[in-house]
Formats: structure tokens, C-alpha cells, sequence
């Protein structure tokens, strides 16, 4: 199986914030876990999926999963990848 690895900070305050490099690393745990080979990481920091701006990580993942690059996403937990669902 073929994953994509998807992160997202709704609001980094500072510049600093670590959630995306927590997030990946358990993502990428999950993937050896199963066996998964990784194909892709994107990220998209101090976005919101509410807000309704244009998430360039995101984009990138729908992108893949349309041309077959990938067969499955990991994100850490559900509302890091969106909020209104995929389209």
C-alpha cells in the first residue's frame, strides 16, 4: 500500500509550534506498523480547514490520490485533514 502522509496546524502563534512534527512521526509509525511504503509527506501550518482558504498541502494530496500516485492517507486524526471532507 502506497500513503500519503497529510499534517495541519490550524494556528501557530509563534512560529515554533511542534504539532505537524508530532503528528508525522506517529503517522509515520502507523505506515511501518502496517508495512506502508510512504510516498509523500505534505503539510499544511498555521491553516485553518474551516476558514475556507486554499490549503496547498491538501491540494497536493487530492492531487496524488486522483493520479494514482497513492492508495491511502494518514493524518493524524481526522479534523487535521478537513473539516467539510474530501472532495
Amino acid at each position: 500500500m502506497r500513503a500519503i502522509l497529510y499534517t495541519r496546524l490550524s494556528i501557530d502563534r509563534d512560529g515554533t509550534a511542534e504539532g505537524p512534527d508530532r503528528q508525522r512521526a506517529d503517522c509515520r509509525r502507523l505506515a511501518e506498523a502496517k508495512g506502508w511504503e510512504v510516498v509523500a509527506e505534505y503539510e499544511d501550518r498555521d491553516m485553518s480547514a474551516f476558514s475556507g482558504k486554499r490549503r496547498p498541502g491538501y491540494e497536493a494530496v487530492l492531487d496524488d490520490l486522483r493520479s494514482g500516485r497513492a492508495d491511502v492517507v494518514l493524518a493524524w486524526k481526522l479534523d487535521r485533514l478537513s473539516r467539510q471532507g474530501l472532495t
